[in-house]
């Protein structure tokens, strides 16, 4: 029976016969040492396997290329023999009473990310799929995992991991616990000196762990967070948990990210600066806690149980997250975090304008893209913007187009968060499985009123243009159209400011790299494409001028204009060679609401759009 629900009291009084000993003696070097107990039943080979990838995140990351030293013995200190079976598994001839393993875990990647560890002298950070051996066969049994740590220097443990006992004496190892294997994985932990408070919703505790550093008020993200909790528990009617864990990591500077988890999830971004950068945190927040419902419960069926030793396809992942990114902005308008000006904005902005930009969205599938995650979305290459679309953009958009669709012929009486209910209804009937296409399809028509099937099949069997935005956005009173040039701006009362340069449209993505400005990207049948230009050309001079940076490259094209040819000079691997470059206006659109909208198109964006 796969399950990933687990309470704090279940695991109160258990003992384990598979146990873990973290020790960090070694932090500032990085490493963890792990001494790794399992009782024997009987003398018979046993296999020892550490996963290949984390749930959540679909890339083969060979997590074992970080643990070395291994060392097995039985309870006595008596060697045993053992032989690696595959990169990540290996077989020991055990002994009845008791096998340990011990070896080193280095745990320190410098670009940290959410799906890495990350131990230094001032707190350690681990994902315990990257550090913990599974034993096969037996991933089903009561897991406990022993704390060896200074806790008088690291006060603060954050996790959703279970305690087996009330108190802990403060010079005793802090032992926590998971009902089986998939929950160990599933149970990131923070250790130090972070900032941590908790709330109640509803019976059920959040618990709020924030590690920063910089001018930044954790309580103030603290309130954001029930807002968040209370929006969302609303939509399903609850909670599904006893306890949660926000664990959000605010470093200057650090590459944003989250990843999702039954109890918890993790958050890290550089968060504070200017309003934009608090409105991505904030629906970052949205987004993982949502994942609470959908991916870690509603879920494909193809995901959970989880093979650790190899890729798990689904084409479903439009569902797990295209739902979730339609909804993180909306939710996070339904919060009161943004303006309906400023969604419709950011809608525009950051999901329809990069997906128009993208000629990859009519090359495949969004089914394909999800299918193929494993080798093409995280392992992007310049030339992907042409080849595919993310299944995060593509499935967002999808259920932008399939919610508007509902409110439409339901005239506003449903709406996608019936339709989500009733696939929770149907997990909470049977937790141990995942559902199919044809299930969600069944249950959301049945829950609204309203046929789906048609359309539904159409846009993700489909491309990116089979999505009708122009029909269904008139339906509610809206319009995506060419954005008015905005007014100049003013110094004082009434002294324009110099005149701004046009944008132009080249197809180019520009990146520097030591003082050299190169082609990062070329979109296909963009004024660059048809120039010849390609990915990792330098760009010298433009115009006779030199030129080192990408402002500067769009203010030498914008001098000359749009329509109007300008000469590059490029260095290639073949050496100079010139080019002819003729930009076109940069189009700007938007999403806003039509002056001419009848009352009951009116009536219908009140409904989307109601909080």
């Amino acid at each position: 029976m796969y399950s990933i629900e687990q309470t704090d009291k279940q695991l109160l009084g258990t003992s384990a016969a598979i146990r873990y000993h973290l020790h960090f003696e070694n932090a500032h070097r990085h490493v963890v040492r792990v001494v790794m107990e399992v009782d024997v039943a009987r003398n018979g080979a046993l296999v020892l396997g550490l996963p290949v990838w984390i749930p959540g995140s679909y890339k083969i990351r060979d997590y074992i290329s970080t643990l070395g030293s291994f060392s097995l013995t039985n309870q006595n200190g008596k060697s045993l023999s053992w032989q690696w079976l595959s990169k990540n598994r290996l077989e020991v001839e055990a002994e009845e009473g008791m096998l340990r393993v011990e070896y080193m875990y280095y745990a320190y990647e410098k670009d940290s990310t959410i799906r890495s560890s990350h131990v230094t002298r001032n707190h350690a950070f681990l994902n315990l799929v990257t550090c913990c051996l599974y034993v096969e066969g037996r991933e089903q049994e009561v897991h406990h995992l022993w704390f060896h740590h200074n806790r008088s220097l690291w006060k603060n443990v954050s996790t959703s991991l279970s305690p087996v006992k009330e108190d802990f004496t403060p010079d005793e190892p802090l032992v926590l616990g998971a009902l089986n294997y998939d929950i160990v994985v599933d149970s990131p932990i923070e250790i130090g000196n972070h900032f941590v408070n908790s709330f109640e919703h509803q019976g059920s505790v959040v618990e709020v762990a924030i590690a920063h550093r910089g001018n930044f008020n954790p309580e103030w993200l603290e309130e954001r967070i029930k807002t968040i909790v209370e929006t969302e528990a609303r939509i399903f009617g609850g909670l599904p948990f006893d306890r949660y864990v926000f664990i959000i990591h605010l470093f200057p500077g650090m590459r944003g990210g989250g990843l999702e988890h039954a109890r918890s999830s993790v958050n890290a971004m550089d968060s504070w600066g200017d309003t934009a950068k608090l409105h991505r945190l904030l629906s970052l927040l949205v987004h993982e806690f949502l994942h609470v419902w959908n991916v870690k419960r509603i879920r494909p069926r193809e995901l959970g149980p989880f093979d650790y030793n190899r890729e798990n396809y689904t084409r479903m992942l439009w569902l797990v997250e295209g739902a979730t990114s339609y909804y993180d902005d909306h939710l996070t308008y339904r919060c009161g975090f943004y303006t309906r000006a400023d969604y419709l904005r950011i809608l525009s902005k950051d999901h329809l304008s990069p997906f128009f930009r993208q000629p990859g969205r009519n090359e495949a599938t969004i089914k394909d893209n999800s299918f193929q995650a494993w080798v093409k979305l995280y392992l992007p290459h310049e030339d992907s913007l042409n080849r595919n679309v993310s299944y995060y953009l593509h499935g967002g958009l999808v259920f932008l187009c399939l919610d508007l669709w509902i409110i439409a012929e339901s005239k506003g009486t449903k709406r996608l968060d019936d339709g989500f209910r009733a696939l929770w209804a149907i997990y909470k009937q049977r937790p141990e499985m995942g559902i199919t296409e044809e299930e969600f399809i069944e249950a959301v028509e049945k829950a609204t009123g309203v046929a789906i099937r048609k359309n539904l099949l159409t846009w993700l069997n489909g491309k990116g243009d089979d999505l009708p935005f122009d029909e269904l956005f008139s339906r509610v009173g809206l319009q995506w159209k060419e954005a008015a040039p905005t007014e100049m701006l003013k110094i004082g009362e009434d002294i324009p400011t110099m005149p701004t340069l046009p944008k132009l449209f080249t197809g180019l993505t520009l990146k520097t790299d030591a003082g050299r400005l190169v082609v990062a990207q070329v979109e296909d049948y963009s004024p660059a494409f048809e120039a010849g230009i390609g990915a990792d050309d330098e760009i010298i001079f433009v115009n006779s001028s030199r030129c080192t940076s990408a402002d500067e490259f769009d203010v030498l094209l914008a001098k000359r204009g749009e329509n109007k040819f300008s000469e590059l000079v490029i260095a290639s691997d073949t050496g100079l060679v010139t080019l002819p470059l003729t930009p076109k206006k940069m189009l700007d659109f938007a999403l806003t609401v039509r002056e001419d909208a009848s009352e009951e198109e009116k009536a219908l964006l009140e409904c989307w759009l109601q909080r």
